[in-house]
């Protein structure tokens, strides 16, 4: 893990700050706070690397929020100081009719709730962004629903996806990442909850082997039209895909990506203009 983060802070008008966000994650930034104060929203993003402020101005014009270089400010910050500040934004918080996501500090669930205990380090997922409580969400109508017996999570970040699903009763549950830091992070997370034995975190999609009753994907939009059709031969007949880390507007083209390929919408979630989906495998086993 790097000794230090680049720190980069903005305001924009609270209407464009679901798409300056949406940005400012797929530019590379794992951890992402947003503060809203009337019809201001502030923004701050973490980056490994220097941030891409020259991108990002582009990127505001072409939506009508003119920024210029001075209202961007960027800071070195050490790492340890990032696990302080995720203590005032990373609050417990109840999510669906059964889970409880909650960081170390504050891990007594509520009657009739489970805990999953979350320390996100640098990784992105603590279920306070609205596409990972938007997984979260459907994921548990869908084991609810179904049996589920073997379970995918890609681009599992913190985690906390994969060991909800261990949570919520699913026996074996496979977590891949491409950053070697997020499965390090997983891991981390998953014997802190006490489900490493059923938690398999893995570097890549390509290594998974088999086939699975569930897969999860909070991933960008062109990523998940790419990997259609890698996720059609994972899943096994009738099996159910959730996806987000998109936004409504989005939405079509993810849908068509894979209703072009035997599967079909049967539910969906939407939260602070972030859209997540489900999808069905058409074919019955």
């Amino acid at each position: 893990m790097p000794s230090e983060w680049f720190e980069c802070t903005l305001e924009v008008p609270a209407d464009h700050s679901e798409a300056v966000g949406n940005f400012l994650i797929e530019s590379g930034a794992p951890g992402l706070q947003t503060d809203d104060v009337d019809a201001v929203a502030r923004l701050t993003a973490y980056f490994s690397t220097a941030p891409p402020i020259a991108a990002l101005l582009r990127f505001c014009a072409s939506i009508g929020c003119a920024l210029t270089n001075e209202d961007v400010a960027v800071r070195r910050v050490p790492a340890e100081d990032w696990a302080e500040n995720w203590k005032a934004h990373f609050q417990p918080q109840a999510v669906g009719a059964r889970l409880f996501i909650c960081p170390p500090w504050a891990q007594t669930p509520p009657l009739g709730r489970v805990a999953v205990v979350i320390d996100p380090g640098m990784a992105f997922g603590t279920g306070q962004h609205a596409t990972t409580h938007g997984c979260l969400v459907l994921l548990e109508q869908a084991v609810t629903n179904r049996p589920v017996s073997r379970a995918l999570d890609i681009g599992t970040g913190s985690g906390v996806l994969a060991i909800a699903l261990v949570k919520l009763g699913v026996p074996e549950v496979w977590a891949v990442d491409n950053d070697p830091n997020a499965c390090a992070i997983a891991k981390t997370n998953a014997v802190a909850n006490g489900v490493d034995a059923a938690v398999h975190v893995g570097s890549g999609v390509d290594a998974v082997t088999g086939s699975f009753d569930l897969i999860a994907a909070n991933l960008f939009a062109n990523l998940l039209e790419e990997m259609a059709p890698r996720v059609l031969g994972l899943l096994r007949p009738g099996g159910i895909f959730i996806c987000s880390g998109f936004l409504a507007a989005d939405e079509p083209r993810v849908r068509r990506a894979y209703e072009a390929r035997e599967m079909r919408f049967v539910g969906r979630h939407e939260e602070q203009s972030w859209a997540t989906l489900a999808l069905q495998q058409s074919r019955e086993g």
